[in-house]
C-alpha cells in the first residue's frame, strides 16, 4: 500500500498549482433571469475552466452574479450589494491572488459605461495580476498584452456604451411618449404605480387592504404618531408590509416606507412626471392631478404634512401619563433650559413634578413645581389664549382648515425653490411661468389662512367653566391636542419656583402676554400685560 503514497502526494500537488478561476455572470433585467442567459454563461466558464486546465472556484462566497444590475452607469460595481464591487475589493484585499482568471462571456458584461470610465476599470484589473478572459469569442486579456489586443477592448467597449446608450434613448424615447399621452389623454402608464394600487390592463384599481394602511399612517401623523413609532405598531400588529418577499426579507416595517408613503403625492391621484437628466432624475413639468384613484383627502394630507413640520413625538409612548403637556412650552425662567416631568412615585408619598433639566444636575437654583398644579394653570392659559377649537365645534373647524392651508403653503414653498433652482440651471419659459403660478398659489393661501385666523380670533370663550368642563386632558389625544394648539401660537412658558410663590410668565413670540402667580397657600393670581388679555380676563369673570 506504500506505493501508493508519493503518486497521491503528487496528483494533489498538481491540482493545487492549477489556476483558480472565478466566473461572473450578470444580466441586466429580472424579465432575463426567466430565460436561459444564467445558465448559459455559467455553463461557458465551466467548459472554458475544463479545457483550460483551470480551476474554477465554486464556494459560495466567491460566486459573482449581478441578476437584474445593468452596467450603463457602473451600477454592478457602484452599489454596496455588486457582485463585480465585490470582485474588486477581493481583488485589492488579496483574498483573489494575481495569476487568477475572470471568466466573462464578452466585455459587456462588465461594463457599458462610457470607455473613459469603463478602461480604468478594466486595466486596473489587469496591473493587479488578473487574467481577464471573454469565452465568448476566446480572447484573454492580461497585463503583458499587446498593444493591439487593447485597442480591440476600447473598441469592445465603445460599442457597449454605444449600444447602451441607443437603447437607453429609445426607451427614454417611449417613455416621454407615454408621458405625453398620460398628460393629454390621461392613458394609464401601466404596470408601474404605487403600491397600493394595480393596473388590471386598462385601469389603475385600489388594492382596498393597503389603501386601508395608507389611511392608517396619515391618521396615526396627525394624531401625534411620529415614523418610529408607527412602525412599532404595525409591526407589533403584524400588518402585512408593501412589496415583495424579494425586496424586503424581514417582512419589516422601516421608518422609510412610512416616510415614503408620507412624501408621496400619489395619495392625492397624482402623478408627477420625470425625466433623467445629468445623472439624476428630474420634475419634467407639472404634476398630473386625478391620474390615479385618490386614497387620502387633501385635508388629512396637509394636516399630516404640517403635523410632520411642526413636532417629533415619535419617542411619546400611547399612555396619557406619559405625555407631557408642557412638552416644548416650558422653560425655567433662570436658565431657560427645558422643564423635565419628574416622576417620584404615586401620591401621597410621591407625585409628578416638573423640574428644571439643569438643577437635576444641581447647576440651576429653581425648584421642583408640582405637575398636578401646574396643570390647573395650563388650563387657565387655554382660556386665556382663547383656545376656542378644543371644544367649540366651528372653531375646531376653523383651527383645522388652518393647519390644512398650512401644509398646502409648505407643500408650494418647496415646490417654488425646486422650480427656483432648476430655472437657474435651465433658463425657460415653461420653468418661470410655473414659478409665476407657484407665487400666486401661496399668495392666495396665505390670505385664506389669514381670513380663517381673524374669524377665529372671533371666537371667544366667555365661559371658562365650560371649557374646563369639556377639556380632555386625560386622554393621550385630548393632551397632545391641547399641547400641539398651544405649541402653534408660538408659546413659550418661563417657570420660577423660589421661597415665597410660584410664577408662569406667558410668551407669545417675544412678546410678554400675562402672569400667573401662586403664592404659597394661596389662589393664583391673573396679572394681564396687554388690553387684549385684560378684556379676555372680564369676559371669563377673572376681574
Amino acid at each position: 500500500m506504500c506505493y501508493n503514497t508519493p503518486i497521491k502526494s503528487t496528483c494533489l500537488c498538481a491540482m493545487t498549482n492549477r489556476p483558480k478561476a472565478y466566473s461572473y455572470v450578470r444580466f441586466s433585467t429580472p424579465e432575463q433571469a426567466k430565460g436561459d442567459g444564467r445558465r448559459r454563461q455559467y455553463k461557458a466558464a465551466i467548459e472554458y475552466a475544463d479545457k483550460h486546465d483551470l480551476e474554477l472556484v465554486k464556494d459560495g462566497n466567491y460566486a459573482f452574479l449581478d441578476a437584474g444590475v445593468s452596467a450603463y452607469r457602473g451600477n454592478n460595481i457602484n452599489r454596496v450589494s455588486s457582485s463585480l464591487g465585490r470582485f474588486y475589493e477581493y481583488v485589492k484585499e488579496g483574498k483573489i491572488e494575481p495569476g487568477s482568471y475572470l471568466l466573462v462571456e464578452s466585455l459587456d458584461r462588465l461594463s457599458r459605461e462610457q470607455v473613459t470610465e469603463a478602461l480604468v476599470r478594466f486595466l486596473d484589473l489587469l496591473n493587479s495580476g488578473i487574467i481577464v478572459v471573454t469565452f465568448g469569442d476566446g480572447t484573454v486579456y492580461k497585463k503583458s498584452a499587446e498593444p493591439m489586443q487593447l485597442v480591440m477592448s476600447i473598441s469592445h467597449m465603445s460599442r457597449a456604451h454605444s449600444e447602451s446608450s441607443v437603447k437607453g434613448q429609445r426607451v427614454s424615447d417611449a417613455w416621454q411618449q407615454k408621458q405625453a399621452l398620460a398628460r393629454s389623454e390621461g392613458v394609464p402608464l401601466g404596470a408601474a404605480c404605487p403600491q397600493w394600487l394595480s393596473f388590471d390592463g386598462e385601469a389603475y384599481k385600489v388594492i382596498p387592504e393597503r389603501v386601508c394602511v395608507v389611511k392608517r399612517v396619515f391618521e396615526l401623523t396627525v394624531q401625534g404618531y411620529g415614523q418610529r413609532a408607527i412602525v412599532k405598531i404595525f409591526n407589533n400588529e403584524g400588518v402585512p408590509v408593501f412589496g415583495s418577499e424579494k425586496r424586503n426579507k424581514s417582512g419589516l416595517w422601516g421608518s422609510s416606507s412610512i416616510a415614503k408613503i408620507l412624501g408621496n403625492r400619489s395619495v392625492l391621484g397624482e402623478y408627477q412626471p420625470t425625466v433623467w437628466a445629468e445623472g439624476r432624475r428630474r420634475i419634467s413639468g407639472e404634476p398630473i392631478k386625478d391620474f390615479y384613484p385618490a386614497v387620502v383627502d387633501e385635508e388629512l394630507y396637509y394636516a399630516a404634512l404640517e403635523g410632520r413640520s411642526s413636532r417629533n413625538v415619535s419617542r411619546a409612548t400611547k399612555t396619557s401619563s406619559n405625555f407631557n403637556v408642557w412638552a416644548k412650552v416650558a422653560q425655567c425662567a433662570y436658565c431657560k433650559s427645558p422643564m423635565h416631568l419628574v416622576n417620584k412615585g404615586k401620591p401621597p408619598k410621591g407625585r409628578k413634578y416638573l423640574r428644571c433639566s439643569r438643577s437635576t444636575k444641581g447647576a440651576c437654583i429653581n425648584r421642583s413645581i408640582r405637575l398636578d398644579q401646574s396643570e390647573i394653570v395650563f388650563k387657565e392659559i387655554l382660556a386665556k389664549l382663547n383656545l376656542a377649537s378644543l371644544i367649540k365645534d366651528n372653531a375646531q373647524v376653523l383651527r383645522k382648515r388652518i393647519v390644512e392651508l398650512d401644509g398646502r403653503l409648505e407643500s408650494a414653498k418647496v415646490k417654488l425653490l425646486e422650480v427656483s433652482n432648476l430655472l437657474e440651471c435651465h433658463p425657460s419659459r415653461t420653468l418661470a411661468q410655473t414659478a409665476v403660478n407657484v407665487e400666486g398659489e401661496i399668495t392666495q393661501l396665505e390670505s385664506e389662512r389669514d381670513e380663517c385666523k381673524a374669524t377665529l380670533a372671533s371666537e371667544h370663550i366667555t365661559d371658562k367653566n365650560e371649557l374646563f368642563r369639556r377639556l380632555d386632558l386625560d386622554s393621550y389625544e385630548g393632551r397632545f391636542l391641547a399641547n400641539q394648539q398651544i405649541q402653534r401660537l408660538k408659546v413659550r412658558v418661563l417657570l420660577k419656583h423660589d421661597e415665597i410663590r410660584v410664577q408662569y410668565s406667558v410668551f407669545v413670540g417675544d412678546l410678554p402676554k400675562f402672569f400667573y402667580m401662586c403664592e404659597h397657600g394661596e389662589e393664583c393670581l391673573f396679572v394681564p400685560i396687554s388690553s387684549e388679555l385684560l378684556r379676555a380676563s372680564i369676559r371669563q369673570d377673572d376681574m
